[in-house]
């Protein structure tokens, strides 16, 4: 069952908690992505690749509209993917955000640790709006004994859901999704952001070059 009241204190607004976002990712989604972050997730998976981002506490908080105006002006972006966290405990906020960029054609991505028929039989209309403007739906829980090397997934339950027909099939082939990719980020004050589906000995050796070990 989803759990239609995971975080009270956050739901129902139109400010989003974020752990943080990118507005150029190649990584994350077919294209060149801008890419979302939300802070909090109930499920907790193990072996999750950002446990960072489970608790519900304050981290970045935005207006949905702020957002959607800074996605807006990226350049040479194909669209926008969401990510966690768990993005369906902030579905209306991230729906205002979805809605706003699909109108400039603009695709939208969206990741959850729900499977499809757990979000579709959701009493909560805030999902069937976030649902409604998604065009790939990537869904499943990650599970650690079902690791796999497809680009867009962490484990081999997990499904690619096309809803809108808005994403060329092609893009979403076996031959072009396999392989995990990893991106690094440098932001002007230093600060680096991995994204993909690193090994934990990459990010331990990247991590100790810029300690300069």
């Amino acid at each position: 069952m989803v759990n239609e009241y995971n975080d009270p204190g956050c739901r129902r607004r139109r400010r989003l908690n974020l752990s943080g976002y990118l507005l150029h990712s190649t990584v994350n989604g077919p294209g060149t992505r801008a890419v979302v972050w939300v802070q909090g997730c109930p499920l907790r998976c193990k072996g999750c690749f950002n446990p960072a981002s489970w608790p519900f506490s304050p981290a970045q908080i935005i207006p949905a509209e702020e957002l959607a105006s800074r996605i807006l002006a990226a350049d040479d972006i194909d669209g926008i993917t969401f990510s966690g966290g768990e993005p369906f405990a902030q579905a209306g906020p991230l729906a205002d955000v979805a809605e706003r960029v699909i109108g400039t054609g603009l695709t939208v991505v969206t990741y959850s640790g729900y499977t499809f028929e757990q979000l579709a039989s959701c009493r909560d209309p805030e999902y069937g709006r976030l649902l409604a403007a998604t065009d790939l739906l990537i869904a499943g829980p990650y599970r650690d004994d079902l690791t796999c090397s497809d680009r867009y997934r962490g484990s081999r339950n997990q499904q690619l859901i096309p809803l809108s027909g808005r994403i060329a099939p092609e893009l979403l082939l076996p031959s072009q999704a396999q392989e995990h990719a990893v991106e690094f980020s440098i932001a002007p004050d230093g600060t680096i952001t991995t994204t993909g589906f690193p090994p934990d000995s990459m990010v331990m050796q990247v991590a100790a070059r810029c300690r300069g070990e």
